[in-house]
């Protein structure tokens, strides 16, 4: 077992103390009283055959087994508490998957924009649930894996004791088999780890090749590329099947090697303690306890390899998770160094800042200068993959500068905290995110207590409330995964409309205008000018009509401000804003 993977261990039963205390505790009571059964009624045999030998008085020979019969009910009563045992430890491989589920979630949700690009959504998806649910997983493991083989070994303890203590000889005979078992755990553990790692990776795929199928299903099914993909599914599908039969052959293999061990030692030690018998070197009660304990040991002595077995498969599901955790983010501030924003914002400044994707090699924001004032509102323009959504996402603290400063205030924003920046932030992206609830609840979706005066006016504002009333639900409809029901203007306003509930000091619209025409457009700026007058924006567009509504244009091209000030001047004054504008058709009719 890997020191890392023991730590990691003992780190979560750690918040767990009283019940791992508990567990222990009820683990030591179940063993001593299954243990207890054999020795007793060893006792009991003794004493008939006595009694039958020594012809003792009716009376005391029923006081002795009386005093017997009652050591059994005791010990009966006490087995009855440990029956809860298993219970409880079902109870805590449910608490342990829900705690792990929980943290590993909010890792996740803690990581930079990188992690997703890395780690695909199927992955991550198996990670959370197959890996940390059931045998031989994260879950069961760290819980009933060990506590299952902590029992073995106290019964194997008492078992092996009582056993050295009634007659030695036998004892060498059961014990035989148990260099044997370590030798083969050795032997396989090593490709055991590294099968099972493949099947983990492979069921990943498997989640990536359905999750990629369901959210693109309107693609799939209009390129007519359902056989496509029915292939890509059966190649991932056959490569699981693959992977799950490897490890299923080698835990068979074990399984099958570990038990006819246990027979065969079983039938040598019946011939061997009969010898005994018949020699008068044992009693029958002490042949009968002996045999009782041996068959106890058989299930012990398999689950000890066991434990060894399903910890290389556990150990695979911990690495996995781990790799969650250590995947590098972007550096924090300490939260006590973190600046609150107290004040409204009053302007922005970017001072060359510069940022580069982890999979590129140039990068795509370079060197960019400008500064916004409150209240303005300024249309980001250029050509495809100028940088113009990573403008974007440094200013709401998506992404980190890898040069340069962005100021909020005059305050560097790397010392804000981020949270109270993105309260005021309202921001839509490119590609509309909806969640599988109702029109309501996307809407309001970040906003504590919704005022809902100001979301009925928002709703009129964005030009959507006619269409929800002609839902059977209206605002209660639900709208499937990530929108399916709705056109993509619909998705589009319903992402405008939940910016706007957060009554934000800024807005980022990053080119969502290509879904309203021109009249709806300008009907959106009037509303949100009347509702949010000093209103901040900055606007990614392709279309001209755009620039009736805002104060000053950026130009960015690879990732660099070309041009920048109000559209009248640059129109009459710059050259290669003219010639963006003439050349890249942004003028609308």
């Amino acid at each position: 077992m890997n020191n890392k993977h023991v730590k990691w261990i003992i780190r979560e039963w750690s918040e767990h103390q009283f019940f791992v205390i508990l567990l222990v505790f009820m683990t030591i009571l179940s063993t001593s009283v299954a243990v207890a059964y054999p020795f007793i009624f060893k006792n009991l045999l003794d004493t008939l055959q006595k009694v039958i030998a020594e012809n003792t008085a009716y009376n005391e020979a029923m006081e002795k087994i009386y005093r017997i019969c009652w050591i059994l009910v005791i010990v009966g009563v006490v087995k009855l508490i440990s029956a809860f045992y298993p219970a409880l430890r079902a109870m805590m491989n449910l608490s342990f998957e829900y705690v792990l589920r929980k943290r590993y979630f909010q890792y996740m949700l803690e990581k930079d924009f990188n992690f997703f690009l890395h780690f695909r959504t199927g992955d991550l998806v198996t990670r959370l649930t197959n890996d940390i649910q059931d045998f031989p997983r994260i879950g069961w493991f760290i819980c009933s894996g060990i506590f299952r083989a902590f029992d073995s070994f106290i019964k194997i303890s008492f078992c092996l004791g009582m056993m050295f203590f009634m007659n030695w000889k036998l004892t060498m005979m059961a014990v035989i088999p148990l260099p044997l078992m370590i030798v083969m755990f050795y032997v396989t553990s090593e490709r055991l780890y590294k099968n099972f790692q493949k099947n983990q990776e492979a069921i990943s795929e498997i989640n990536n090749q359905l999750e990629m199928t369901f959210s693109g299903i309107r693609i799939i099914k209009s390129f007519v590329c359902e056989d496509k993909y029915k292939r890509f599914f059966h190649d991932a599908l056959e490569n699981r099947f693959k992977t799950e039969m490897k490890v299923v052959k080698i835990n068979t293999f074990l399984h099958l090697i570990y038990e006819y061990i246990d027979y065969f030692a079983m039938i040598g030690i019946i011939l061997f303690g009969g010898y005994l018998v018949v020699k008068g070197e044992i009693s029958i009660g002490t042949f009968y306890a002996f045999y009782t304990y041996l068959s106890m040991l058989i299930y012990p002595i398999l689950d000890l390899p066991q434990l060894f077995i399903s910890g290389k498969q556990a150990f695979v599901c911990i690495d996995r998770l781990e790799e969650i955790k250590d995947y590098p983010a972007q550096h924090k501030t300490s939260e006590s160094d973190l600046v609150s924003i107290t004040n409204p914002i009053e302007h922005i400044r970017f001072e060359h800042v510069s940022f580069i994707y982890e999979n590129r090699k140039t990068p795509v924001v370079n060197s960019v200068n400008f500064q916004v004032d409150k209240g303005q509102k300024i249309l980001i323009v250029g050509p495809a993959g100028a940088g113009k959504s990573t403008v974007l996402g440094l200013l709401s603290g998506l992404y980190k500068p890898i040069e340069g400063n962005i100021y909020i205030n005059d305050e560097n924003i790397e010392h804000l905290n981020i949270d109270d920046l993105r309260q005021r932030i309202g921001f839509v992206p490119q590609e509309p995110s909806l969640f599988s609830g109702t029109i309501k609840e996307n809407i309001t979706f970040g906003v504590e207590n919704p005022d809902m005066d100001l979301y009925y006016q928002i709703i009129e504002a964005v030009q959507i409330k006619d269409e929800i009333d002609q839902f059977t639900d209206k605002d209660l409809t639900k709208i499937g995964q990530k929108g399916l029901s709705l056109s993509g203007g619909q998705k589009q306003r319903i992402a405008i409309a939940r910016a706007l509930m957060k009554k934000p000091e800024i807005l980022i619209l990053d080119d969502i205008t290509a879904s309203l025409d021109a009249q709806k457009e300008e009907l959106l700026w009037e509303q949100i000018s009347k509702l949010f007058g000093d209103l901040t924006a900055f606007i990614v567009s392709h279309r001209l009509s755009s620039l009736r509504y805002v104060d000053q244009v950026i130009l960015l091209d690879s990732g660099k401000v070309i041009a920048h000030g109000r559209h009248e001047d640059l129109i009459t004054g710059h050259q290669k804003y003219q010639e963006f504008i003439f050349y890249h058709h942004l003028y609308s009719k």
